[in-house]
């Protein structure tokens, strides 16, 4: 019931308690043990904060989650959700509320968020999709506090990347960057892998234009980054 295969790392708040997810276990709903949210205390103390049943409150977070200053947590489960089993955006309130903010349809609006949401100062929500899209490479989201979610990005598969599994980071100006796993180079080394291209890192601007910054070849550079980026 505590929760098993904790994929993601924690955060710590300044009493330096930490707060994570795990993929897996948790109090079995109708579905089965569909993952947990927990915290962990400075005497080594875990308490299941939830525990999601796998249904509508969705189903195996495989990111970690964000706090703002309420105490109130935020995060994405990669199935479980409405009506297709695409994910959702969530909310844990500090008496262990869940509520879902939004849930993938799987259409163009994305699926199976891997990645975890980063805030912005008007609570606004951003992150990514490995899968749906119009081209079902996964998109870019923005999710506005009224749980309008607008796509700001959706990526083709091709030159301009796809099927991110890292979650996006935020400059001052409102840009976005980030990484995706395929995509990008598609000939040569690239093109015998088990994505379509070996991944590129991307910047997105306010507009929603996309640039490639950098295009992975699969030789000595690397391939498939399955991770995000920091800046400096």
């Amino acid at each position: 019931a505590d929760g098993g295969n904790p994929y993601a790392g924690v955060i710590r708040d300044s009493a330096g308690n930490f707060y994570g997810t795990t993929s897996a276990g948790g109090t079995a709903g109708p579905y089965g043990p569909a993952g947990v949210v927990y915290k962990l205390d400075t005497a080594g103390h875990q308490t299941v904060l939830y525990s999601f049943t796998g249904g509508a409150d969705g189903s195996n977070p495989y990111a970690g989650v964000i706090r703002d200053s309420a105490g109130n947590l935020y995060g994405t489960a990669l199935e479980g959700g409405g009506t297709s089993g695409a994910g959702v955006v969530f909310e844990l309130d500090t008496a262990g509320q869940e509520t879902v903010l939004y849930s993938f349809t799987g259409g163009a609006d994305g699926a199976y968020p891997t990645a975890g949401v980063i805030r912005d100062s008007a609570g606004n929500l951003y992150g990514t999709t490995q899968g749906g899209g119009t081209a079902g490479a996964g998109v870019v989201f923005k999710l506005d506090r009224a749980g309008q979610e607008t796509v700001l990005y959706s990526f083709s598969g091709g030159a301009d990347g796809g099927y991110p599994t890292a979650g996006v980071i935020r400059d001052s100006a409102g840009n976005l960057y980030g990484t995706t796993q395929g995509g990008g180079i598609t000939t040569g080394e690239c093109s015998t892998g088990y994505l379509p291209g070996c991944g590129v890192v991307f910047k997105l601007d306010g507009t929603g234009n996309e640039t490639v910054l950098y295009a992975f070849t699969g030789l000595a550079d690397g391939a498939f980054p399955y991770a995000g980026v920091i800046r400096d």
